[in-house]
C-alpha cells in the first residue's frame, strides 16, 4: 500500500555472432519477449525481471541505433547467466556486460526538488533516463522519479526528464532510499500536512473480510495512503444498541473530502445497491456523506455513490476493476 519505492528490472547488454540464435533459444527457454523500442519493452516488465539488449559489437557506449534486438524476460540476470552457461550455449554469446541497476521512486508535486534532494543526500549526476543507461557505466546505480503508480508497469516516458547516476551498489543505496522516501514525497508535495482518520466498516451480513480486502486493494491501486493499525470495536447506531464494527487507523495527505468521496462511492455497486457503510472519523468527529458533496451535485446518496464510483472505476486499469468486481460478487453472494 502506498508504494513508494522499487527495482527496475535488470538490463544486460550482449554482444552475439548469432543474434536470431539468441532471440530463438530466449523464447524457447524463457518465454522472452522480442520488443522493438525501450518505451513497449519497459512496460512489459517488472521487478526481478531482465532486459536484454543485444548487439553486434560491444563499444564502451552504445547507443540506440548498435542495438539490434531487445528482449523481456520475466527471470533474473543470473539465472539468465547460468542456465546459458550450464547448457553451453556459448556460442550465442561474444561478450556480455551489466547495464547501471534502476531504482524507481514515486512522488508528487515538484519532481525537480525531488531529484535536488536525492542529489544532496547521495550525490550523483543528473541526466535523461536513456543517456545514462547508455553511458557505457558497469556499476552504479539509476535513480528515477516519477508521478505514476509503482503498482502498475512503468514506461520510460512515465519517468521524470531527470534522472540520477549514483556510485553507489544498489542494495546499500535502496536501502537509504526506502529509509527517506517519505521524505522525499514530503519535499515534492511542499511538505503538506498528513491527515490521520478513523475508518469503520459495517456490514449487516458480517461479510467483513470481504469488505476489507476490497477496501485495501482500492488504497492500494489508488495509493491512498497507509494503514497504520486495526481492530475491531462497537459503535452505537441507536440508544442502547450496539453493533459491531471494524475500524482502520488511516494515515493520509489527500484531502479529507476526497477520500470521503472515495469511500462513498465504494459503498455502492454499480447499479445502485448500497452494500456496506464506511464511516469516517476525524479528530473524534465522523463526517456526513454530505460533506463531501460539490456544487450541483445531487442530494441522493445512491447518484451520489454511482457517481463516485464511476470516477474511481476510470482511474482502474481493466484487470484492477474486474478484481474489484469478484469480491462484490462474492459479496453478494453473502447475502444468499
Amino acid at each position: 500500500m502506498f508504494s513508494l519505492i522499487r527495482r527496475g528490472p535488470q538490463m544486460l547488454l550482449v554482444e552475439s555472432n548469432d543474434i536470431e540464435g539468441l532471440k530463438k533459444y530466449m523464447v524457447e527457454k524463457f518465454n522472452a519477449v522480442i520488443e522493438e523500442d525501450h518505451d513497449s519493452i519497459f512496460g512489459s516488465v517488472s521487478e526481478g525481471s531482465t532486459i536484454l539488449s543485444i548487439t553486434r559489437q560491444m563499444k564502451d557506449i552504445l547507443n540506440e541505433k548498435d542495438i539490434v534486438g531487445k528482449l523481456a524476460v520475466a527471470e533474473e540476470a543470473d539465472v539468465i547467466l547460468c542456465k546459458l552457461i550450464n547448457e553451453r550455449h556459448s556460442e550465442f554469446v561474444k561478450s556480455i556486460r551489466t547495464a547501471p541497476r534502476l531504482i524507481i521512486l514515486h512522488s508528487m508535486g515538484d519532481l525537480d526538488r525531488v531529484v535536488e534532494e536525492i542529489q544532496k543526500d547521495n550525490g550523483g549526476t543528473v541526466g535523461a533516463f536513456m543517456e545514462l543507461w547508455n553511458s557505457g557505466r558497469e556499476k552504479g546505480t539509476i535513480v528515477a522519479v516519477t508521478d505514476k503508480l509503482l503498482n502498475r508497469a512503468a514506461h520510460v516516458k512515465d519517468l521524470y526528464e531527470k534522472c540520477l547516476y549514483i556510485e553507489q551498489g544498489f542494495y546499500p543505496l535502496f536501502k537509504n532510499l526506502r529509509l527517506n522516501a517519505l521524505k522525499y514525497l514530503n519535499k515534492g508535495i511542499g511538505n503538506k500536512d498528513w491527515f490521520e482518520i478513523e475508518i469503520r466498516i459495517y456490514d449487516r451480513y458480517s461479510a467483513y473480510n470481504l469488505h476489507y480486502q476490497r477496501l485495501v486493494d482500492i488504497f492500494n491501486f489508488l495509493d491512498l495512503g497507509i494503514i497504520l493499525g486495526e481492530s475491531w470495536t462497537k459503535d452505537y447506531p441507536r440508544f442502547m444498541m450496539a453493533v459491531g464494527v471494524y475500524r482502520l487507523r488511516f494515515f493520509t495527505f489527500y484531502n479529507l473530502k476526497y477520500i470521503k468521496k472515495i469511500l462513498v462511492g465504494m459503498e455502492h455497486l454499480e447499479d445502485g445497491t448500497r452494500i456496506v457503510d464506511y464511516d469516517v472519523y476525524y479528530q473524534r468527529k465522523k463526517m456526513d456523506w454530505t460533506d463531501a458533496l460539490e456544487a450541483g451535485e445531487p442530494r441522493i446518496r445512491h447518484l451520489l455513490g454511482l457517481k463516485y464510483r464511476e470516477e474511481i472505476f476510470s482511474r482502474l486499469s481493466p484487470q484492477e476493476a474486474e478484481e474489484i468486481k469478484l469480491y462484490e460478487q462474492e459479496i453478494i453472494n453473502t447475502r444468499y
